[in-house]
């Protein structure tokens, strides 16, 4: 009988029922009474050791282990190799629950004699516990052979819950190497696996790989699912673990007071589980906001140089963090010499995440130029910017490249900061290019053909297409299905590596070659930026730069929101409404309100160029009223304008001009015929039909100029689940040509050219995905537009455009005459057709 209990009660540990394992241990402790004799006695060690664990979870660390060494004890009495062994395996394994991986190793290094009287099952428990703690220590070759030993020895014996343990670490391993495409993809293929195991483990490490990658709203998302299980199940480890990694995903979006609710919660739960190391970390964490907050930086001193004094060489990564925190509050008290002998014991022994050596960066920088010595800050800042760069390349995930934007926010704000207290107009645009859109600045993104991602797109395409039909609203089920495989989809892109392509990323421009392209094109260029709660300005002319503040953000805000309430209920509004007029003075005093507070216009130069910053990213340039009328180009950097994307090889186009449709619009038929008529000499008569999600994929990666009319809707949460409705389905922007063949798309289709910015002033959208993937400029709405408006508009605009006037140009004599077609902006840089192209 208590041999049959404590086989359940393995189980239960497994899968996180700790009260129902403790409760069958105790009766297997029962059922074994005063019975003595060898069997009887092992039988008893055994079931002390797997209580050990399930008393941790339940009481916490100390009588977890005074369980455990009662229960070696009597192994040793009764002189069993085999349970001393395990007793020393499950200590190992309680402190890395416990987070202690000095002290795993410790209470595993008696077992290295005794490896060959453990069975399969055993030695792989002795190895993941192993390679775990080598994994938090930065020894990744140990970490590798210890767990690949683990997985083989699994895979071998059809031990399939340490195969998904082992494999799922291996995960967490190339993770801390860097390697996040490969971590995802890992930790995807482990959890497929079909093991009996609690999951909390694993969906923590995930979260950490999430927010390793910026990707912070997906991995609350994950975190708070996995928090809700945790509370049910009673699993305060779990708990605080989970709280812990919310409050760092606060700290990384800049949510300050819910990072201390989380990090209070994380600490209330470690105290009732005695886990002292977890704790420390959650200290550190609470430190970090308090930091942040600039609160009690005195006591932050003070504790934190009692912790790092204990440390006399930080070799760990919570020793560096700790030794960083430190300088950064002696920075800010004004103890120069503090903190710089504090930074003096820093020699990175491990490898560290992106947002670790940025933060190394900052606080080095900022100490820097503290003491005067300007030129070293500068040089920290590149170097910190080329960095956050370098990750960015690795993936070839838009949203990954965008994401990973948020680890350089503070090195960001700090340079913009130091560029206007100096107040430099060529030095302060020199900081706000320097990290703006530096996705944009990497050659376009590149992957290799993936079946599983283009079949699972096929199939959220299908379902998609259910939802536009109505099905989803009467079938909970399928709606369900529909969010789960956008997860997924999401994931597979994540994890998806860059592939045939050169690293690289260009250089910001200077303000010289700024300069210099503004007086030869004979544009106006105007930067907004944004730095601590004011919106600010740069104009660019070829007579020089100025800068200038330009009104709060929230009132920034206030107006465009405004004026966006307007521009969709005047599109909406039918045809003969008494509210037209009350709508068209309403929209006007909006326009000009943003436009005061703005001031985009420049001196006299007729064309002129915005770079909006991201309370600004769904302004319709060409409505403003100092902009009527003049050619007007939106870029998402000063250099992405300059240069223009990068191409490097012949031109990847094979067909002039593809004009396409989606179904459910008004007059497409008659749009369509004249588009390809302006391009061409042929007939106007032929036959159009409902284009497919192929023929658009394959207009975008043949074709060099690009017309889609379609309905089109932006997810300002999911930017890259912004579609274009066509017959099957939408096309979503994630699943474009990479790189698209095309150098000018117009895209005649509401809200699409609306983009949603992350920290960095890093676009993602619609429109800006086709920028990202290597196309010259798009033409996209901010705004909705009636059916009739944007097909005279296009119309109109391709026969300026096949004429040989240039975009941007032939835009702002279409919106002069047909002003409600002004929420359409030009996106990208210059372009215009060499010559007439026939089709």
């Amino acid at each position: 009988m208590a041999e049959a209990l404590l086989a359940e009660a393995r189980h239960d540990n497994e899968v996180g029922r700790f009260d129902a394992a403790a409760d069958r241990l105790g009766r297997a402790l029962e059922a074994l009474g005063q019975e003595t004799g060898g069997d009887a006695e092992r039988l008893r060690v055994r079931v002390l050791i797997t209580r050990s664990w399930t008393e941790l979870e339940v009481n916490g660390l100390g009588p977890a282990l005074r369980m455990l060494h009662d229960a070696r004890a009597r192994a040793t009495a009764i002189d069993d190799r085999v349970l001393v062994a395990l007793s020393h395996v499950q200590e190992g394994a309680i402190h890395v629950r416990g987070g202690s991986w000095g002290a795993t190793l410790v209470a595993l290094e008696p077992v290295h004699d005794d490896e060959d009287v453990l069975n399969p099952s055993q030695l792989c428990a002795l190895l993941i516990n192993r390679g775990l703690a080598h994994l938090s220590l930065g020894h990744s070759s140990e970490a590798e052979s210890d767990l690949s030993r683990a997985a083989g020895i699994a895979a071998d014996n059809g031990l399939v819950d340490q195969e998904f343990k082992a494999r799922h670490n291996l995960a967490c391993l190339a993770f801390v190497d860097g390697d996040l495409p490969r971590a995802l993809v890992l930790m995807r293929a482990a959890d497929r696996m079909d093991a009996v195991v609690a999951r909390d483990r694993a969906r923590l490490d995930h979260a950490e790989v999430l927010l390793e990658a910026g990707l912070v709203d997906q991995a609350r998302h994950a975190l708070g699912d996995a928090l809700e299980v945790a509370r049910r199940d009673g699993h305060r480890l779990e708990e605080g673990e989970i709280s812990a990694r919310l409050a760092r995903c606060d700290l990384l979006a800049g949510d300050l007071t819910g990072a201390r609710h989380h990090i209070e919660s994380a600490m209330a739960a470690y105290r009732t589980r005695q886990v002292e190391a977890l704790l420390q970390d959650a200290t550190l964490i609470r430190a970090t906001i308090d930091v942040a907050e600039r609160r009690d930086l005195p006591g932050v001193v003070a504790e934190l140089a009692r912790r790092n004094g204990d440390v006399p060489v930080p070799t760990t990564t919570e020793d560096l963090r700790a030794v960083r925190l430190e300088a950064e509050a002696r920075l800010l008290l004004d103890d120069l010499d503090g903190a710089d002998l504090r930074l003096s014991t820093l020699h990175r022994t491990t490898r560290e995440s992106l947002g670790a050596r940025l933060h190394d960066t900052l606080v080095r920088a900022r100490l820097d130029h503290a003491r005067g010595r300007h030129v070293e800050a500068e040089r920290r800042i590149t170097t910190g910017n080329r960095l956050l760069a370098a990750h960015q390349f690795q993936s070839s995930s838009l949203d990954v490249r965008a994401s990973l934007a948020l680890h350089g926010r503070q090195l960001a704000v700090f340079d913009a900061q130091r560029a206007l207290a100096a107040g430099d107009a060529d030095g302060i645009l020199t900081s706000i290019e320097r990290w703006r859109a530096i996705s944009h600045r990497i050659n376009p993104v590149t992957r290799p053909d993936d079946p599983e991602l283009r079949s699972m797109t096929r199939e959220l395409r299908r379902l998609r297409r259910l939802s536009s039909d109505g099905a989803l609203q009467t079938s909970p089920t399928l709606a369900a299905q529909t969010a789960a495989l956008e997860e997924e989809v999401s994931e597979r892109e994540w994890s998806v590596t860059v592939h045939g392509s050169t690293a690289g990323t260009v250089a910001p421009v200077d303000s010289d070659e700024a300069r210099a392209a503004a007086s030869e094109r004979g544009v106006t260029v105007v930067e907004f930026f944004e730095v601590d709660d004011d919106v600010w300005t740069i104009v660019l002319t070829d007579r020089g730069i100025t800068v200038r503040p330009s009104g709060r953000i929230e009132e920034v805000a206030r107006l465009v929101t405004r004026l966006r309430r307007d521009l969709r209920a005047r599109a909406i509004l039918a045809a003969g409404s008494p509210m037209a007029e009350t709508l068209e003075r309403a929209t006007a005093s909006s326009l000009a309100g943003l436009d005061a507070v703005l001031n985009p216009a420049g001196p006299d130069e007729p064309r002129v160029v915005v770079i909006p910053s991201r309370t600004l990213a769904a302004v319709p340039w060409s409505l403003l009223p100092s902009l009527r009328g003049r050619p007007v180009t939106v870029a998402p950097s000063l250099t992405r304008w300059v240069r223009g994307p990068w191409r490097t090889g012949p031109a990847r186009w094979s067909e002039p001009v593809a004009a396409l449709y989606g179904p459910g619009l008004s007059r497409t038929g008659p749009e369509i015929r004249a588009v390809r008529a302006a391009w061409s000499h042929g007939p106007s008569d032929v036959d159009v039909s409902p284009a497919t999600s192929e023929d658009v994929l394959h207009a975008l990666g043949a074709a060099r100029v690009v017309h889609l009319a379609a309905h089109g809707v932006h997810e300002a949460q999911s930017p890259l689940f912004s579609s274009i409705e066509m017959v099957d389905g939408p096309v979503f922007a994630h699943e474009f040509p990479r790189p698209v063949a095309a150098e000018h798309v117009s895209l005649s289709a509401c809200d699409v050219g609306q983009f949603s910015t992350r920290p960095g002033d890093e676009p993602l959208g619609l429109a800006i995905a086709l920028i990202s993937l290597g196309a010259t400029s798009v033409l996209g709405a901010v705004a909705p537009v009636a059916d009739h408006v944007a097909a005279d508009a296009m119309v109109a605009y391709h026969r300026l455009l096949a004429g040989g006037q240039d975009a941007s140009t032939a835009w702002a004599a279409v919106v002069e005459q047909q002003p409600a077609a002004g929420v359409f902006c030009y996106y990208g840089s210059d372009w215009s057709a060499p010559a007439p192209v026939v089709r």
